[in-house]
C-alpha cells in the first residue's frame, strides 16, 4: 500500500526525470542546430561565378571583401562597394562613384 510520503517521493522523481528529460532535448536540438548550420554553411560556401573555385575572405581598407582562390578576381557584397569608393573619394572609383550617384 503507497503511503502520501511514496507518492510525494515518486511525483518528485518525476518532475526530476521530466527536467532532466527537457534539458536532453534542449541540448540535442542545439547540436542539431549548429550541425544544421555548419553544413549549410560547407554547402553554400562561396564560389567564383567566373571560374567556380572557393571564394576567400579578406579585409581591404577594412572593409572584407571576397577574392577568388583561383582566377584571384574581387568579389564584392551588396554595400561593399560603396564603402570602398566612399574611403576613396580623391581616387578614380570615388569619383567615378559620385557621378553615378547623381
Amino acid at each position: 500500500m503507497a503511503t502520501k510520503w511514496d507518492e510525494r517521493k515518486k511525483a518528485v522523481e518525476d518532475e526530476y526525470f521530466l527536467k532532466k528529460e527537457k534539458e536532453a532535448i534542449e541540448k540535442l536540438k542545439a547540436k542539431q542546430a549548429q550541425q544544421a548550420q555548419a553544413a549549410l554553411q560547407e554547402v553554400c560556401r562561396m564560389r567564383c561565378p567566373k571560374c567556380g573555385e572557393p571564394l576567400k575572405e579578406r579585409s581591404f581598407q577594412k572593409i572584407l571583401i571576397d577574392q577568388c582562390t583561383g582566377c584571384g578576381g574581387i568579389w564584392l557584397d551588396a554595400g561593399e562597394l560603396e564603402e570602398v569608393a566612399g574611403k576613396e573619394e580623391g581616387s578614380w572609383l570615388g569619383r567615378f562613384w559620385q557621378k553615378m550617384e547623381k
